[in-house]
């Protein structure tokens, strides 16, 4: 009785001291937006639909969608940007977030609103708006107060932006797109942060994904599922193909590592081989150049959309020195991406008839195509 009185005493000690790093490491966000409601009582699915209907009865961000839509699902931390591999306890206790120590806590990773908004948009009529983001997140709800995505959060913020560039510069997507903070992001809890249970964070994810799918109409709406290989999105992804396998056009997870990053040096961690999950295609990168080169293979971007991601993602390590293995790993990507459009555009960067020379998109592709092979070559 005893030794059960001091173990359950001792995992409550450990979600407080959960609850106060938390706190600490991400609570100091502006607290913009705070006043309106953040309590997470009641049933998830009935509150996501009844602000569903409430959009849809006052006419804001109604949208129509054609025959098939796409809608792009993520994680948070180290998958949209670095968690810095901070963990409890100094450095021996579990990972608060995840363990990736290459970029520092709250980086965001080149080129990953760009690739995030090219999914999103890809193949859509300009009388369709892109579905927006949809987020998956081991986060707890119960510190939403903390940690929830708002409109003034800068995460929220950099997609909203890279939509507005892409829709202004290439006429392709919607400047509306972005997270929807109220409907499309769904929590976890401080359940799965209990030391022994922290497992069930692919199930949470996983259930979550349930009641995202639930309010999307099951015969038109697909998904592309962007995690990481540390937060337990394999466990949700292999879940969500061995369940509704017809629901999932791809799945996306960045590899990351706490420190053989360092030992790897200029060749890059070795990745996970790409497979096939119950005939759902799993593809493993390093660097988001990487991910839309996959993302072009499997016909999920074409090859602007492609170009786009290789030069956001170029452009954001300008003040990167040269020798530094974030510059190396890109390189590495945009070197093998190059190879890639090399079917795309001919010689000197001309778009050739896969990349129709007519429209805008191409003809500022192919120029940012230039910018690409001076990058290589720097």
């Amino acid at each position: 009785m005893a030794h059960s009185m001091r173990r359950t005493a001792w995992c409550l000690s450990t979600v407080c001291v959960t609850v106060m790093c938390f706190s600490l490491c991400d609570a100091f966000a502006p607290f913009a937006g705070l006043a309106r409601s953040t309590s997470s009582s009641g049933n998830d699915m009935d509150a996501i639909r009844s602000r569903q209907r409430n959009r849809a009865s006052t006419g804001c961000k109604v949208s129509m969608y054609g025959d098939q839509r796409v809608q792009v699902i993520t994680d948070i931390d180290d998958t949209v940007k670095s968690s810095g591999g901070l963990r409890l306890f100094w450095k021996v206790g579990p990972a608060l977030g995840g363990i990736d120590t290459q970029y520092k806590r709250g980086a965001f990773y080149p080129g990953v609103f760009q690739f995030g908004a090219e999914l999103s948009s890809f193949g859509l009529p300009p009388n369709q708006e892109p579905l927006p983001m949809a987020v998956l997140t081991a986060r707890a709800r119960e510190l939403k107060l903390f940690l929830a995505l708002k409109p003034t959060t800068k995460l929220v913020q950099e997609y909203q932006a890279a939509a507005e560039k892409l829709f202004e510069r290439f006429g392709v997507g919607s400047p509306r797109w972005g997270i929807d903070c109220d409907a499309t992001v769904l929590y976890g809890s401080l359940q799965e942060w209990v030391p022994g249970l922290q497992y069930r964070k692919g199930w949470r994810k996983f259930d979550n994904f349930q009641k995202l799918q639930k309010t999307n109409d099951p015969d038109r709406t697909k998904y592309v599922l962007v995690g990481d290989t540390g937060e337990y999105d394999m466990a949700c992804g292999e879940s969500i193909t061995a369940s509704t396998p017809d629901a999932m056009k791809a799945m996306f997870f960045h590899v990351i590592s706490e420190d053989t990053w360092q030992q790897a040096g200029p060749r890059g961690l070795k990745l996970p081989a790409d497979r096939v999950s119950n005939g759902v295609p799993v593809r493993f990168f390093r660097t988001y150049v990487a991910a839309a080169r996959k993302a072009h293979e499997e016909g999920l971007m074409d090859a602007e959309g492609l170009v786009r991601v290789m030069h956001e993602a170029t452009t954001a390590l300008d003040d990167i020195p040269r020798d530094d293995l974030r510059w190396s790993d890109v390189r590495r990507d945009v070197e093998v991406s190059l190879v890639t459009l090399g079917q795309t555009l001919g010689p000197g960067g001309k778009p050739t008839a896969n990349l129709n020379p007519a429209r805008p998109a191409a003809q500022q592709a192919a120029s940012l195509f230039d910018r690409l092979r001076q990058f290589v070559r720097a």
